[in-house]
């Protein structure tokens, strides 16, 4: 995958073998960089800090995550492992 973020806190996503491109908004931003950030290794951290920075409560940064994490597994865009929580 190749991933480019855009000035307007979006962000575009290029599948490499299916050479497909995927445009993420900013919490869709925000989950990417989390999968990739070591010190983000919950959903409830990820929940936190898209509530913190959205200015959502927790319920429904967690359901945006959920139907984020759903479409890039079903796109192929990233690859499912064990569900964690704190």
């Amino acid at each position: 995958m190749l991933f480019t973020e855009i000035d307007d806190g979006s962000g575009v996503l290029l599948h490499l073998e299916t050479k497909f491109y995927y445009t993420l908004n900013p919490t869709a931003v925000v989950v990417w960089k989390a999968l990739a950030d070591a010190k983000l290794t919950t959903l409830d951290a990820v929940a936190a800090r898209i509530a913190a920075e959205f200015r959502v409560g927790p319920d429904e940064a967690a359901r945006d995550i959920g139907g984020i994490l759903d479409e890039l597994l079903a796109d192929g865009l990233a690859l499912a492992g064990p569900p964690t929580s704190a």
